[in-house]
């Protein structure tokens, strides 16, 4: 029943008007905006361009971070070919914050084991485990 009561009317989470400028300036042309209250945070979760974002602003409307989903085939070619090495590719996001860019993917195995990968900006790989 909570969740149909979302869907009708929205989060109810009203952003400060700041958070709401910053939202507007970096994401223009953002549709379906939803709000979330995340402690000292305001989350927004929206599409641009056909693709998922998630966007952290704290309540002086400064961006704190944000998730871009990637469509197939949008990772940098040094990651795909790590990866191809590795398994077949489940999900992967863009992650920004602070202006530092990572890249992290879920992928699996021929074994069906799932596996998270962390990669720096230019494909260095940061951190890999098993899921």
């Amino acid at each position: 029943m909570n969740f149909l009561r979302k869907v009708i009317k929205g989060t109810g989470i009203t952003p400060t008007a700041l958070c709401i400028e910053a939202f507007n300036l970096n994401f223009r042309n953002a549709v379906n905006v939803e709000w979330y209250n995340k402690g000292d945070l305001f989350e927004a979760i929206f599409y641009k361009d056909n693709i998922e974002y998630i966007a952290l602003f704290n309540t002086d409307g400064i961006l704190q971070e944000y998730t871009q989903y990637l469509p197939e085939g949008y990772l940098p070619e040094s990651m795909k070919n790590i990866l191809e090495t590795r398994g077949e590719v489940m999900n992967s996001v863009l992650k920004n914050k602070g202006n530092t860019i990572e890249y992290e993917v879920i992928y699996r195995d021929k074994e069906l084991n799932r596996y998270l990968i962390n990669f720096s900006d230019i494909g260095k790989v940061l951190e890999e485990k098993r899921l």
